[in-house]
């Protein structure tokens, strides 16, 4: 291969590397601008020399390749001088017939190579396109962006600053669990329960650095545990639902009655029961009771219910009494007596075992309350009111006493049900309960800036039972 050709072909090779390396340092510049935006553009922290470095590697990775791709061959450097030169293919016959011999071919050879020498190599120009200028415009307009454009803040997630145990709601708590212990209706286990739940929470609140999140954890953990703990000792509810399923038409009034809570509907109920098994003969009185058994009593033991539960004790003692009775030789008095006895102790694990539901959801609302967390209910809740027995309930306004909204609504009838006095007016109750907040408010237990809330509250009963 002639020298001049050489020459040639190493000025065209210098093109490709300038060619090559210009759209290569463009990519490069391009990746980097556009990364320094997005993370600019999103706020988040960035080190500028990684960008420099990534756009270094963009570029040298590039270089390479498209240098491997357009590095010209001695047909394409032939091709390009003809075509550049007007040759008319004289160096591209000799490129193609370099190998071979003969004397046409060392004429045309001889041609070529005059030809080439006669070329000063300063005309043979090096040929730059005005296209290849869009990429490298491209990415000086990127780079200029990328350095104008201002980083967007970074959102911080928000410092939520530690607290401490709030005294008001600590001493809030206290009162609830002077409330429970004081309460002679509540059963043992639920005040256990209540107590250890409640204590635990003061725990965990009245301490340094208790973050917002971390009481609201706290206590939506607590009224969890106290409505679990309602559940475990109180099956009330299930086994009204177990009489209600009876077959038996007597088993099936008896979970109504109870349903009701009224004493008058169970002691029918109970009387009814009683009717049934004692007029009969010997052998239709066991077959009766052995009813009872199939389709009531039985269905109440099938619950898989707690066996120190007081409502399921009730029936299981019941039933075994029953039995008894009915093999005595005064089986007409002994059933009787079991009737009677049945009657006050159903009354008595009832109204137990509704106010241990009604104790749990009063903690559960005061709760919500003190710590004003979000109520999911529907509609506003009345502030809760003083723990005290049950007696007949009903669920709307008007009733004689006790106005507001929610689940419950207390002595719906005049007439209150009290642990310590009976069956009492309405408005002597709340007497009663305001008098107890004034003792706690005079002894420094409750601040006198609560007084207002407590005053507000008995006087809303108070003017429910006037207008009834």
């Amino acid at each position: 291969m002639s020298l001049q050709f050489l020459k040639i072909k190493r000025k065209i090779r210098f093109e490709t590397i300038l060619k090559c390396s210009a759209v290569s340092l463009s990519l490069g510049i391009l990746v980097s601008s556009i990364l320094i935006i997005i993370y600019k553009s999103l706020g988040l922290e960035y080190n500028l020399l990684y960008f420099i470095l990534i756009g270094l590697g963009v570029f040298i990775v590039f270089d390479i390749v498209l240098f491997l791709i357009f590095n010209p061959s001695d047909v394409k450097v032939a091709k390009r001088i003809d075509k550049q030169l007007n040759l008319k293919e004289k160096i591209h016959t000799m490129v193609e017939y370099e190998d071979k011999n003969g004397p046409l071919v060392g004429l045309q050879r001889k041609d070529a190579e005059d030809k080439l020498a006669s070329i000063s190599i300063k005309k043979f120009k090096m040929k730059f396109s005005y296209y290849l200028l869009i990429l490298p415009l491209m990415a000086l307009a990127v780079c200029a962006t990328s350095i104008i454009i201002k980083a967007k803040e970074p959102q911080q997630p928000p410092i939520e600053e530690p607290i401490s145990g709030d005294p008001y709601a600590i001493l809030q708590i206290r009162i609830i669990i002077r409330e429970v212990e004081a309460n002679n209706v509540l059963m043992p286990a639920a005040k256990e329960a209540f107590v250890s739940h409640l204590e635990e929470l003061i725990d965990n609140v009245n301490v340094e650095n208790v973050t917002r999140n971390q009481e609201v954890s706290f206590v939506n953990q607590t009224i969890t545990e106290v409505s679990n703990s309602s559940s475990r000792v109180n099956s009330i509810d299930e086994i009204i639902l177990a009489l209600k399923n009876s077959n038996n038409e007597d088993m099936h009034a008896l979970g109504i009655a109870i349903s009701e809570y009224s004493a008058e509907t169970m002691n029918s109920s109970l009387d009814t029961i009683r009717a049934y098994l004692v007029h009969a003969s010997p052998s239709e009185r066991r077959r009766r009771l052995e009813e009872y058994n199939v389709e009531g009593f039985d269905l109440i033991t099938n619950e898989r219910l707690e066996a120190t539960d007081e409502m399921n004790v009730f029936f299981v003692n019941l039933q075994k009494n029953l039995t008894t009775a009915i093999e005595s030789q005064t089986y007409n008095d002994d059933i009787l007596q079991v009737i009677e006895t049945a009657k006050s102790d159903l009354e008595a694990v009832v109204i137990k075992q509704k106010e241990t539901l009604v104790v749990a959801n009063y903690i559960e609302q005061s709760l919500i309350e003190i710590f004003q967390l979000p109520n999911n209910d529907e509609t506003p809740v009345n502030p809760a009111p003083p723990i005290g027995g049950v007696g007949d309930e009903t669920t709307g306004e008007g009733n004689g006493g006790g106005g507001g909204s929610g689940d419950i609504i207390f002595a719906g009838d005049d007439l209150f049900y009290d642990p310590d006095g009976g069956l009492l007016p309405y408005y002597e109750v709340i007497s009663k309960y305001m008098t107890y907040i004034d003792g706690l408010i005079a002894d420094g237990v409750i601040d006198e800036e609560l007084r207002g809330y407590y005053v507000e509250y008995f006087n809303s009963l108070y003017n429910a039972k006037k207008e009834s």
